[in-house]
């Protein structure tokens, strides 16, 4: 089994915090930490300067395509983003945890 992390932003605290929770909730992912930043990105031709919130959403190699498909179902963004990193090396006690949390 292999430790994957989905990274996404959002526009606020409530969106990313109903999301994560439906995701833990369906064992999807086992964790998922959230942080304030602030981003710089063009969008409809304008640049723009937003907080967002940015999520990642710790899982396994078997979830990560289910995950993928929930994220896009229930992002609020119009063109969201979904980026996986895979993981090369995580201690075992964590890799434990994390697929019991997601299985």
């Amino acid at each position: 089994m292999k430790p994957v992390i989905i990274v996404s932003t959002f526009p606020s605290k409530q969106s990313v915090t109903s999301i994560a929770n439906q995701i833990v909730k369906k064992k999807l992912a086992a964790c998922v930490n959230i942080t304030k930043i602030s981003s710089v990105y063009t969008w409809k031709g304008k640049i723009e300067n937003q907080d967002e919130y940015l999520a990642l959403f710790k899982t396994t190699k078997k979830n990560q395509l289910t995950l993928k498909k929930e994220l896009e179902k229930l992002h609020p963004y119009d063109v969201p983003e979904i980026a996986e990193i895979n993981v090369e090396s995580i201690n075992q006690p964590y890799m434990k945890w994390l697929v019991d949390s997601t299985n």
